[in-house]
């Protein structure tokens, strides 16, 4: 079975890539940067995963087969055990983090294409029935507020992915024309966008449902699945033929993200869902397409396998950590010593929101969190999902192929 140790690498440069659009726009001065623009497509980080997880999981439960692996009990139990402990241990360290912030637990963001993102403080009903959709993966269903860790709307996604799997894969690997079933989840995927644009839905209900509801974004998933049934049947050999055929999918691939990540931070509203929602979505087949057949050398392939794994960890937990490393640098930069500080917290916690963090500690932020998110998947997620696996599962789970065990 392929090992798509390519896509390994892939997974965990878009989690970076999410790291980064999340955290780089905290410091004022990322505007001086040269192609900062080229950080502003966190939309296109999202789709790419989807697009691959349905790629990867036909390939783990489908293979060469129109049967699903283990039957679909075993299916659920080892995504869930995959996905849910993640969440759950990142939610945690938000609120753990947030205790010690100045933003209270009642306030959640509102977020908007015409005025951005901006926080509302609800009643305790409200935060106590938002704090449950968030318990359970069930926030993107209500589209008014943003997630409590901002990130998990994707794993609430997943999850409904998940559930969708063992009714729509068959189905699609089986389809006869899959270039043009892949044409038709397209512009499917597109009605949301163009009609929201036409309408002008700008509000936070409507970039709530077209952004992140999951039923509208169920088409990366599903032609991530139809992609791999065009790999499996041989259709897409013609692009590996040449390193110039390749190198062309990488241009079209470049030349499209950088076009919408101009329009995404200077075009009009007009182009704003449909850029985030739908218009990469050629783009990104072709991605995750080259990075499929892309070889790695055996030396480096174990890393691009551990930290290819580490991908969901760190999608859920580099805000929480985000938010720590700026606390604490603005703490060390007001002057005052630990001890001053943890006798006089509140006087601290004031003269620290007047600091402006720099930018010189970023690198150390992303290396840390990379290395940190490798060792949470592997000292705390792996260890539990494999328990929960063993109490749930009546016989040893087949091992799945190397570079997807934790999709």
């Amino acid at each position: 079975m392929n090992k798509f140790v390519g896509l390994d690498v892939l997974r965990f440069a878009l989690a970076v890539y999410l790291m980064i659009f999340h955290s780089i726009h905290q410091y004022p001065q990322y505007v001086t940067l040269p192609l900062v623009e080229l950080a502003n497509l966190g939309g296109f980080a999202t789709s790419s995963f989807f697009i691959l997880s349905g790629f990867i999981l036909a390939h783990v439960y489908f293979g060469r087969t129109t049967e699903l692996r283990g039957g679909t009990r075993e299916f659920f139990v080892k995504r869930l055990s995959n996905l849910y402990p993640v969440h759950l241990i990142a939610l945690v360290l938000v609120l753990l983090v947030s205790v010690a912030g100045t933003r209270g637990f009642h306030q959640f963001a509102l977020m908007t294409l015409d005025d951005g993102e901006h926080f509302v403080t609800l009643g305790s009903t409200e935060t106590a029935f938002n704090f449950v959709l968030n318990l359970f993966l069930l926030q993107v269903w209500y589209p008014l507020y943003g997630s409590v860790n901002p990130p998990s709307w994707s794993l609430a996604t997943l999850f409904f992915f998940y559930l969708a799997f063992p009714f729509f894969a068959p189905r699609i690997l089986q389809a006869r024309n899959k270039f043009r079933l892949v044409f038709v989840l397209w512009v499917l995927y597109l009605i949301a966008p163009v009609v929201a644009t036409l309408m002008h839905w700008y509000g936070p209900v409507a970039v709530g449902i077209v952004m992140r509801n999951p039923v509208l974004r169920l088409p990366e998933f599903l032609v991530g699945i139809a992609v791999y049934g065009l790999f499996r049947e041989g259709q897409l050999n013609a692009i590996y033929e040449s390193l110039a055929k390749i190198g062309a999918a990488l241009l079209v691939f470049a030349g499209s993200f950088a076009v919408a990540a101009w329009l995404e931070s200077h075009g009009s509203l007009s182009t704003r869902y449909i850029v985030h929602n739908g218009a990469l979505m050629p783009a990104e087949v072709l991605l995750v397409i080259v990075f499929a057949g892309l070889a790695v050398p055996s030396r480096f392939a174990a890393l691009a396998t551990r930290v290819g794994n580490s991908a969901l960890s760190i999608f859920a937990i580099h805000v929480p950590v985000f938010l720590v490393l700026i606390k604490v640098l603005k703490l060390l930069s007001i002057g005052k010593s630990p001890l001053w500080c943890a006798a006089h917290f509140s006087e601290c916690v004031a003269a620290s929101k007047e600091v402006v963090p720099s930018m010189a500690t970023y690198p150390l932020y992303l290396i840390g969190t990379v290395v940190a998110a490798v060792y949470f998947q592997e000292r705390l997620v792996a260890p539990l999902r494999d328990w929960i696996r063993g109490r749930l599962l009546t016989r040893t789970p087949r091992a799945p192929a190397a570079g997807a065990r934790s999709l």
